[in-house]
């Protein structure tokens, strides 16, 4: 009867362990095309991708982005719909589908490429950067006024090239960049119309 107690935990780890041996299955054609993409190496492009993935780094961006916004009456929905997105995102992807899914990132599969940053650390799937970029600018192009929702181009602009970053530095797959994409992208709708409900309880009712 002492051994049942211990049956969830070892259940859980299998299970586990099955999604993240299903994901590194799928790992060997993401693997050449990046290492293709490794061609396409120039100075001037490093500094580039270096720059761009810096600014995605603590989604430092897009909290200044957020603060900013907050502070004029007009665009406080917006600011504020962008922090929460961001916490949305760092609850869903880092503490809850990283652990789940537990994929190894690409240098940890090849050691032979050099990165151009240093090794970042937790899991691969999905990529965080691509999720708090794309949630921040989705929530931006939900909440802002009327008139000023051209300005949310830009912020996809920028999000599109932290993701691809991520790629041309070798430490997500394409797959990790796409569904971090989605799932951020899902997470600042959710996040800007949860704020305006609570905003406006009256007219959810």
């Amino acid at each position: 009867m002492r051994r049942t107690g211990a049956v969830p935990n070892v259940s859980r780890v299998t299970c586990n362990r099955g999604v993240a041996e299903r994901v590194e299955g799928r790992s060997g054609v993401e693997l050449d095309f990046l290492r293709a993409l490794q061609g396409l190496h120039t100075p001037e492009l490093d500094a580039l991708m270096v720059g761009v993935t810096t600014l995605g780094d603590r989604s430092l961006v897009w909290l200044v982005l957020g603060c900013a916004l907050i502070v004029p009456r007009r665009t406080r929905r917006a600011g504020a719909s962008i922090l929460i997105a961001l916490a949305f995102c760092t609850l869903v992807v880092d503490f809850a589908l990283k652990p789940l899914v537990a994929r190894s990132r690409p240098f940890m599969l090849d050691a032979g490429v050099e990165l151009l940053i240093p090794k970042p650390g937790g899991w691969s799937f999905p990529s965080g950067h691509s999720a708090k970029s794309f949630a921040a600018a989705a929530a931006l192009a939900v909440s802002l006024p009327t008139g000023c929702r051209r300005f949310a181009a830009p912020a996809f602009l920028l999000a599109m090239l932290i993701a691809c970053s991520r790629l041309y530095l070798f430490v997500h797959f394409p797959t990790d960049v796409l569904a971090g994409a989605a799932i951020g992208a899902a997470l600042g709708i959710v996040a800007a119309r949860v704020l305006r409900v609570l905003s406006h309880p009256s007219r959810s009712a």
